[in-house]
């Protein structure tokens, strides 16, 4: 009888089994979105952190040369292969110009979700790919020069709730209060947020209140 009572003492029985199976169930429903939305955060805090980190790059381009990079192609560069992803490829061949060295934006944010390229290299950046540079959600981040910020750019970017990329529409942002553009004197650049679909409501910006579709 001895071995026996010790033996059903040590071990689990299968009400008991199952009372923790529910409370890991139920933990997992209870924290994994939590975790999932700090995730999300952090990609947020990281993004905000490279659009001023871009915006004072940019603002160093506009010191030496005087004006901001164009969010166009310029004739020297010929003519695009599309106009999608236009103003964020615009600004990478300025920013890698062969006139302009100064830049010191890390190379790791690439990406090419349109997958077009030019016929030669057209900067300092060996191949032909029409890059863009990428948020944390690895979509390509808007450009729009202040001359340009009346125009509708298509952008490919990956939404969160699809298996596939897709195109989408940029438009430059307003302030909702007075109805001007902000920055409307210099440029914006602009992130498609956590849903990667631009124009809603966690789009990020590189201004004042630069969250939601403007």
């Amino acid at each position: 009888m001895g071995p026996r009572t010790r033996t059903r003492t040590a071990g689990f029985t299968l009400i008991e089994l199952l009372a923790v199976l529910v409370i890991l169930a139920i933990l997992m429903v209870v924290l994994i979105p939590r975790l999932a939305g700090f995730g999300e955060r952090a990609k947020e805090s990281t993004t905000k952190a490279w659009l001023s980190q871009l915006s004072a790059a940019i603002g160093e381009y506009e010191d030496r040369f005087g004006d901001y990079p164009p969010s166009h192609f310029l004739e020297a560069w010929g003519t695009p292969p599309n106009t999608t992803n236009l103003g964020a490829e615009a600004l990478v061949l300025s920013m890698w110009s062969t006139e302009w060295t100064g830049t010191s934006l890390p190379e790791d944010k690439f990406t090419n979700t349109d997958g077009d390229e030019a016929k030669r290299s057209l900067s300092r950046i060996p191949k032909a790919a029409l890059l863009e540079l990428a948020d944390e959600w690895g979509n390509p981040i808007a450009y729009f020069h202040r001359r340009d910020y009346g125009r509708q750019d298509v952008y490919v970017t990956r939404p969160a709730d699809a298996d596939a990329e897709a195109q989408g529409v940029a438009r430059a942002a307003k302030n909702s209060v007075t109805g001007r553009w902000h920055n409307h004197d210099r440029f914006q650049l602009l992130s498609a947020g956590s849903d990667g679909v631009f124009g809603t409501e966690d789009d990020l910006g590189n201004f004042e209140g630069g969250e939601g579709g403007g």
